[in-house]
């Protein structure tokens, strides 16, 4: 059990670790929004192109992703499971997140079933790997 439970964790801290920087790597590609800084993120969404959004979807997909494939690789059993259960934890970070910073609306309705499945998707690429026997 404290395997599954560091495995959850360790896939949450790395997800959340991947959307920070990712942010601010994707933040210089953008000349309106360049020079403002990380800290205030509420100017960023609201000086922010369109563009800045669908890059930000991928960045949540892929975290997602991530986070899903690595509790998936450290957990025990249920690995689908664990992986989703890793989605609904960002999913619920994130929805935190949307309402205390101005996101466009329809950001919000096509980020949040992201989450759970892509996380979905990591548990079960790891399991079917498992299951070929490619990994232990």
């Amino acid at each position: 059990m404290f395997r599954n439970v560091l495995s959850i964790s360790i896939g949450i801290l790395i997800s959340i670790i991947e959307i920070f920087y990712a942010i601010k790597i994707v933040k210089k590609y953008f000349e309106k929004i360049r020079l403002i800084p990380l800290k205030q993120f509420k100017y960023i969404l609201i000086k922010a192109p369109t563009e800045f959004f669908i890059f930000l979807i991928f960045i949540y997909a892929f975290s997602a992703l991530l986070g899903g494939l690595i509790t998936a690789f450290f957990s025990k059993n249920a690995k689908k499971a664990y992986a989703i259960l890793t989605g609904f934890i960002l999913f619920i970070m994130i929805l935190f997140h949307m309402f205390f910073y101005p996101f466009p609306l329809w950001f919000k309705i096509i980020i949040l079933p992201i989450f759970f499945f892509f996380s979905y998707i990591g548990g079960n690429f790891i399991e079917l790997l498992q299951r070929k026997k490619w990994i232990n």
